[in-house]
């Protein structure tokens, strides 16, 4: 995909440009709203509208529920907000409470063919259910409900009226402001220590823009959980690959345990990306200084990214307290954070 403002080439997936950081062009353009799509979109991201080049749903997967329909004898679909290979979200209204809107989470293993990833598939889903129905934070939306209806599994959970962080450095086209991206940082520093504090801890495992969203009332919020999974003590490595290019630390990609740090790096991995707007993905596990992408963040605040980015797990923060103090001291001033 080429930038139209500075000529560079860039990979297909591509959000920013490599070079100049303005956003690029999306491949699929909404016939209906005109809204720009990322290029592996299959449905518009505002009204739902199958794209031009999308494969057309078929029978057995998700994102089916048509408007007005009425789903489980409570939950009226409203929309589809989101659409995957594997599951969908809706926003959809409760008929038995007036007013009251849910995320209507839905996951069908129709498209596995084979046993094993089904199984796995299935267990994630539930897994995502059982975590945050047991959880209670102000960063996490609430479940309220889960079923199964027409083989297909459905999580209920509160409705976040507002975008995620990646859809709002795409929108204002530039970073977000230093001090903006301090007070995510310490939001998320408290979200990550109490899910690394409970027990066992619960390591996200795929945190990134895409995957927080920032109510109209300024409060984030953690989606997806479909790969967190609880730390097993005693395994020298992980069985499986997950999370995202870009922001999954190297040890996601079979060279070690996951942790906390795990968490913490990519919450380096999107510091970065708000401050700068340069999509990591572009270049996994390089990390450019980011005073040299925006001199309007302080060295304090550099710092503190640049050791949450760290290769080695060791040379990280050990933990998401340890990081938000390091982000208050950074807030704080020149010269703030090096006191210890």
């Amino acid at each position: 995909k080429t930038c139209a403002a500075c000529g560079a080439d860039n990979r297909d997936p591509a959000l920013f440009c490599r070079r100049c950081s303005r956003r690029l062009l999306s491949e699929r353009r909404c016939p209906n709203c005109g809204r720009a799509n990322p290029p592996d979109a299959q449905f518009c991201n505002k009204c739902s509208t199958l794209l031009a080049g999308a494969v057309a749903p078929t029978p057995g997967l998700t994102g089916q529920l048509a408007p007005q329909s009425l789903l489980a004898g409570r939950y009226r679909i409203l929309r589809r907000v989101g659409q995957g290979a594997m599951g969908a979200v809706y926003e959809a209204e409760d008929a038995r409470l007036s007013g009251k809107q849910w995320a209507i989470k839905e996951m069908s293993d129709a498209a596995l063919t084979d046993a094993a990833e089904r199984v796995e598939a299935l267990e994630a889903f539930q897994r995502e259910a059982l975590f945050l129905a047991a959880l209670d934070h102000p960063n996490l939306p609430k479940v309220t409900d889960s079923f199964e209806a027409e083989g297909k599994h459905y999580l209920v959970m509160e409705f976040v009226d507002g975008q995620t962080l990646e859809e709002l450095v795409a929108g204002a086209g530039r970073p977000l402001p230093p001090e903006t991206v301090l007070g995510l940082g310490v939001d998320l520093c408290l979200v990550l220590d109490y899910l690394h504090s409970r027990q066992p801890p619960i390591i996200f495992r795929d945190l990134k823009p895409a995957n927080i969203m920032i109510g109209r009332d300024g409060v984030i919020k953690l989606i997806d959980f479909g790969i967190a999974r609880l730390f097993t003590p005693g395994k020298s490595r992980d069985t499986t690959t997950l999370g995202t290019p870009g922001y999954a630390a190297p040890e996601q990609y079979g060279k070690g345990q996951t942790d906390a740090r795990s968490d913490l790096y990519a919450l380096g991995a999107t510091l970065h990306f708000l401050l700068t707007a340069r999509d990591p993905a572009d270049d996994p596990f390089n990390f450019p200084p980011v005073r040299r992408l925006n001199p309007a963040v302080s060295a304090e605040l550099e710092a503190v990214v640049a050791r949450a980015v760290a290769t080695r797990a060791g040379e990280r923060w050990p933990s998401a307290r340890d990081t938000r103090r390091a982000l208050t001291r950074a807030g704080a001033g020149p010269g703030a954070a090096a006191a210890q």
